[in-house]
């Protein structure tokens, strides 16, 4: 399904993601707030609204599916400020047919902040074995002296990612260049300046099979969430310090004039539901990594030392 300026702006359900990275408003009646007791199997994983709650969370992933994800979490506080600091950890319950919930695995979660700002998500690794309902709870933990914030909300694994998933063969796209629009890379690029990520289309890189790739889709002029003009600089940064062992491509979400209104055929090409996405893909064409919405360096820059020394992503 191509991606449409509704699709853009609802980075993750109800437009979540862009409160926290934008600095928004809290979300609405989707969100969790609260410090209820721990699920119980007559009311698992209720969403309970509390007045004067302290702890918002709002899923900030805009798919989720069997196996490996990178689940992303937002959290506002009682004055609908983004909560970057504290000890986050994140348990999963499977929802079963009963309507019990069955505790399947827990995880502590990181902030990733946007550019270096105190806007972001919370961020955890997790692996889902079962389609369908499921909830998280989500436990902050301060200083000694405060009692731990919770938080839960319901989510939906399904069986396989609309974007190219962990392992699965990179689309081969004849993406644009800078040779294609004559050297006029602000036909391709909506960043200003245009930024030099627009040498090689993603089939010629991945063609050659010689050097891994990171391809960042992303487009600075128009993002709703004001994600990917930082998401850009991460991915400059890495390039400048690997370009001659691996290869970095920006790819416009738009086509030029950059309207909002047509989308570029390699974005429709590897089914985005979102943006900023970056992929991290080896010599063979497969997907290794991927990371929706802002990641900043030091969280993309282990996946590509694995895939560049042919080792393997947990």
């Amino acid at each position: 399904m191509p991606l449409t300026r509704r699709h853009v702006v609802r980075l993750a359900a109800g437009g979540a993601i862009a409160s926290f990275v934008a600095g928004c408003q809290a979300p609405g009646p989707s969100g969790a707030t609260g410090q209820a007791a721990a699920p119980t199997a007559a009311n698992p994983l209720v969403k309970p609204r509390a007045s004067g709650a302290d702890l918002t969370a709002v899923q900030a992933s805009s798919e989720l599916a069997l196996g490996r994800n990178r689940f992303a979490v937002g959290l506002l506080d009682a004055r609908n400020q983004p909560i970057t600091s504290g000890s986050l950890n994140l348990e999963f319950f499977k929802v079963l047919k009963n309507g019990n919930a069955e505790k399947r695995a827990e995880t502590p979660a990181v902030f990733r902040s946007v550019g270096g700002t105190s806007r972001g998500v919370w961020v955890g690794p997790a692996n889902f074995a079962e389609t369908g309902q499921w909830g998280a709870q989500v436990t902050l933990a301060g200083d000694a002296a405060s009692a731990p914030r919770v938080a839960r909300f319901n989510f939906e694994v399904k069986d396989r990612f609309s974007a190219p998933g962990y392992d699965e063969a990179a689309p081969r796209s004849a993406s644009l260049t800078d040779k294609d629009v004559g050297g006029d890379t602000s036909h391709i690029c909506s960043n200003s300046p245009p930024c030099r990520l627009h040498s090689l289309s993603i089939a010629d890189a991945l063609n050659a099979a010689d050097k891994p790739l990171v391809v960042l889709f992303a487009t600075p002029a128009l993002c709703t969430s004001a994600t990917c003009g930082p998401e850009l600089d991460a991915i400059s940064q890495l390039a400048n310090s690997y370009s001659e062992r691996a290869n970095f491509i920006h790819i416009e979400i738009y086509q030029y004039p950059f309207d909002g209104q047509h989308v570029a055929k390699t974005v429709d090409e590897w089914r985005l539901p979102s943006d900023p996405w970056t992929f991290v893909v080896d010599k063979a064409g497969i997907v290794r990594d991927r990371f929706e919405g802002s990641a900043p360096p030091e969280e993309i820059e282990p996946s590509l030392k694995a895939v560049l020394s042919g080792g393997a992503l947990s």
